[in-house]
């Protein structure tokens, strides 16, 4: 195996074990070329898990001898004596070893054979623990054999969209009880600044937080300011809730930051507490870019005692992207929708979001037997539900509808959808009878793409095209595979999205991606290795009975 000898074929034929270790504990890194390094290290992955599964196993043995010869509630003291472990972490590596090797025995199984490494096992315990022995089991028979190719956040979400989609009333429950003790929590850091954290959100309108947090932080950087998105965020994120820009427009909040980066003006009174009768010439785009918005003043005592509950909700709240199946928001199933970068969303989160959003762009999608892209458009339609509550601003509907549905909702479609499916199935129709994607390759030359070739490669590929990348389509920038200086042309067959750090990877990091066929892309690292990838499906089989 010296002096850069072929080794990838026959490494990945030794199974994890006795044997692999062997071969790597007298392996030569230094020897080994760049060709091959690769597959040492997958090597070497698959060997720590096996020893990690080892280890877990001889975890539970203790803490299962324990229990007999002692107590039952100090069995993880062995544990913390003979690993000199605290208290709590090793009550944590024993009740992971426990779910692990009682609950999951094939998981654990997997880890031993190294399939799947400890962060992945991890994911499996975290959200099985305590279900039912029959959905367990279904989740581990249609997860597991793919976890070895899923990153932890797709992992993850395949799980929670799994089990909303075969027990939603149980997931249901478990999301109210989580809302119900939700809480915001405060504490000190090593370094002496402080972390601000809340859990038990609503996820649409936690999501809807943090975009408009996003869209304060990019309205400031393009104002100008010199501080990074991500200190900008923090800022903000600060101010919006120590009162500094309390009844402020978003205008005069970006203005605000833009101050504090310059030397301050004389002034008697606080600067946060000044309304500005003008603002800097910089920023007049701002409330063009977000509508005109009025701040509203509340004097003290305005508001009468007792009566807190007649006070309406003021000011906007920005849209967000949600994606979900148009029977779902129908209320004719309860199946997951999602909420991109974020994970799968209850069916009942998903019709209230969207409730929320009419005055947002609704995209329709059909797709095909296996849940991929048959044609795509923009409905102008909306439902006639119930008020939502309150409105939000932008943001961005997916109605995915699978086409033997799409075609049964025509014949008997519910009632306060019947506008919206009709327009759905009459530009299905249409685009049926002459070729869409033709029409959308008509301008090859053109170095942006128009918005219907964007919004059709967004819903193609789903999120950013790198390998194991979440970040959604929308939120990234979309690239020409072959770069357009090059001669490539502006048509389906070469763009795809991009996030910032992965379009970078690319064009700065030596990386080379290729797309074979339409939304099949090839990475190529610089070491030589291809990475295949694909979007996720848009929408999955109906679930069998459960």
């Amino acid at each position: 195996m010296q002096g850069g000898v072929s080794v990838g074929s026959w490494l990945a034929g030794i199974p994890a074990g006795p044997v692999l270790g062997a071969v790597l504990s007298a392996l030569d890194m230094n020897a080994v070329s760049d060709d091959y390094v690769v597959d040492v290290l997958q090597a070497c992955s698959r060997q720590r898990a096996h020893v990690e599964g080892l280890y877990t196993a001889a975890v539970a043995t203790v803490v299962q001898r324990g229990s007999v010869v002692g107590s039952e509630q100090y069995a993880s003291d062995e544990v913390r004596a003979a690993l000199t472990l605290s208290r709590n972490r090793a009550r944590t590596e024993c009740d992971f070893a426990q779910i692990l090797c009682l609950e999951l025995p094939a998981v654990h199984a997997a880890m031993v054979a190294g399939l799947i490494d400890r962060d992945r096992a991890m994911v499996f315990t975290h959200h099985l623990a305590g279900l039912p022995e029959d959905l367990t089991a279904t989740v581990i028979a249609r997860i597991l054999p793919i976890a070895p190719g899923l990153t932890t956040g797709q992992l993850r979400a395949r799980i929670l969209k799994l089990i909303i989609t075969v027990e939603p009333d149980r997931a249901e429950d478990q999301y109210e009880q989580a809302l119900a003790d939700r809480m915001v929590v405060g504490y000190l850091d090593s370094a002496g600044t402080a972390t601000v954290t809340a859990t038990g959100l609503p996820p649409d309108e936690a999501a809807a937080a943090t975009e408009r947090i996003a869209k304060l932080a990019l309205a400031a950087k393009r104002a100008g300011h010199p501080g990074r998105i991500d200190q900008l965020r923090a800022d903000i994120f600060l101010r919006l809730l120590d009162g500094r820009f309390h009844h402020l427009t978003c205008a005069q909040m970006v203005a605000a930051l833009l101050a504090e980066t310059s030397p301050p003006a004389p002034t008697t009174q606080p600067a946060h507490t000044e309304r500005a009768d003008t603002e800097p010439a910089d920023v007049e785009l701002v409330d063009a870019a977000w509508g005109a918005e009025e701040s509203v003043d509340i004097e003290p005592g305005e508001i009468e005692s007792g009566a807190e509950e007649q006070v309406e909700m003021v000011g906007r709240v920005s849209g967000i992207e949600v994606r979900a199946r148009l029977d779902t928001l129908a209320g004719l199933n309860n199946l997951p929708g999602e909420l991109p970068g974020w994970g799968p969303i209850l069916g009942s989160v998903a019709r209230r979001a969207t409730a929320r959003q009419h005055g947002g762009q609704w995209r329709w999608v059909v797709t095909d037997a296996d849940g991929y892209l048959i044609a795509e458009g923009i409905t102008r339609r909306r439902p006639a539900t119930g008020p939502p509550g309150y409105r939000a601003e932008g943001g961005i509907v997916e109605l995915a509808i699978p086409a033997t549905m799409l075609a049964r909702l025509v014949k008997d479609p519910p009632r306060a959808w019947a506008k919206v499916i009709t327009d759905i199935a009459a530009q299905y129709q249409r685009l049926r009878e002459r070729d869409r994607v033709e029409r959308l390759d008509a301008q090859p030359g053109r170095r942006h793409p128009a918005s219907a070739l964007r919004r059709y490669t967004q819903i193609r590929d789903r999120t950013c095209t790198a390998p194991g990348c979440r970040r959604s389509a929308v939120q990234s920038e979309l690239d020409h595979t072959h770069d357009i200086q090059h001669g490539g042309p502006t048509t389906t067959t070469n763009l795809a999205p991009a996030c910032a750090h992965d379009h970078a990877l690319k064009h700065k990091g030596g990386w080379k991606v290729t797309q074979p066929r339409p939304g099949y892309f090839r990475w190529k690292s610089p070491l030589g290795r291809i990475y295949p990838t694909r979007g996720e499906p848009i929408t999955d089989p109906d679930p069998p009975p459960f």
